[in-house]
């Protein structure tokens, strides 16, 4: 199974995210690499991929709070995924999936955790 690297203070964004009650939005990466969490509603999806690429990001990932892939919901152009969870403990579940093009099914990555 192909690996998806996060780094570990995106991780701790996204827990907070997720605690907030928001749970939902995208994702922006420098140099494919994510930096930034954008916490919104779809329906702002078109405004925050605006903000996303004036400070020089593309649009990474769509995150939400849910149980499996929400194919009709991710902007163009947005190669991953990312479902959030959270255990009783307050300790966040992550998946990340990707999908190889239009009609593609999405495919699950293993998640790995960058210490930054």
């Amino acid at each position: 199974m192909k690996r998806l690297k996060l780094p570990r203070t995106l991780a701790n964004a996204l827990l907070a995210d997720l605690q907030s009650g928001v749970g939902e939005g995208l994702i922006g990466a420098i140099a494919d690499v994510p930096v930034s969490v954008y916490p919104c509603p779809p329906a702002n999806f078109a405004a925050t991929l605006a903000l996303i690429r004036s400070r020089g990001e593309t649009s990474f990932a769509h995150y939400a709070h849910a149980a499996a892939p929400i194919a009709d919901i991710v902007p163009t152009g947005t190669p991953y995924q990312i479902l959030l969870a959270a255990d009783i403990k307050g300790v966040i579940l992550l998946r990340a999936f990707t999908c190889a093009g239009d009609g593609a099914p999405w495919q699950e990555l293993d998640i790995e955790l960058d210490h930054d």
